[in-house]
């Protein structure tokens, strides 16, 4: 299974192959628009990025993720309608809140528009590659899932120690795989990365639970 993360550089990707002590991790990174070259047919990829674009409203994953999350709900972003993102970073903010308004009766954060590129190319790599069994994610959704509760933030020390320590459950091996990450990967980038392989897994068994549960009225988030 493949966990993919966004990163500064662009995508990094983990493939856990193997089981338990057994389990082997292996990093890969690409550019922006070279997702498709992660995208593993052979195998389930778990992907932190949106699947699945609203024409109008807010995703309904979204807004269940963050009751899920309860006070950590801010670690959610609602993924804006495609119209919106398709203005892209470069629009004046102006408009981009204008349109976002018209089409959801809200304005939208500048965290969104900033991953509009990424939303996007994955976006089309999915229609062009139909049949790939890609699942969107949210490591936040999949952390607390595995260690039971919703964990400190990503970026505070007791955070770190959290998610390798839950993780660790999981991939005994946790410390050296982040040890043979790439060296321009952050820390909580990497992490996120073995979360969604995580998931992946979950899903390959069938085990993996959906937010919202009925995967059939529209997008959801696997964890």
């Amino acid at each position: 299974m493949i966990g993919v993360d966004g990163y500064r550089g662009g995508w990094v990707a983990a493939r856990v192959t193997g089981s338990a002590a057994s389990a082997t991790v292996m990093w890969a990174t690409c550019s922006v628009g070279a997702i498709s070259e992660l995208l593993d047919p052979a195998c389930v990829v778990g992907i932190d990025m949106p699947i699945g674009l609203a024409d109008s409203g807010w995703r309904a994953c979204d807004q269940h993720a963050k009751q899920v999350l309860g006070r950590a709900g801010s670690r959610v972003f609602l993924t804006p309608p495609r119209a919106v993102l398709e203005l892209g970073m470069g629009a004046p903010n102006a408009v981009v809140q204008e349109r976002s308004r018209a089409l959801t009766g809200q304005g939208t954060s500048r965290q969104a528009m900033a991953l509009s590129e990424r939303i996007l190319v994955l976006d089309s790599a999915l229609t062009r590659h139909r049949g790939r069994d890609v699942i969107e994610v949210h490591p936040e959704l999949s952390f607390a899932q595995l260690a039971g509760t919703v964990l400190a933030p990503k970026t505070t020390a007791a955070g770190v120690g959290q998610r390798i320590a839950a993780l660790g459950a999981w991939l005994p091996g946790v410390v050296v795989a982040l040890a043979h990450a790439p060296a321009d990967v952050p820390v909580d980038d990497a992490l996120d990365a073995l979360a969604c392989a995580w998931t992946a897994q979950r899903w390959e068994a069938g085990t993996a639970v959906t937010v919202p549960e009925d995967r059939d009225t529209g997008p959801f988030i696997a964890t």
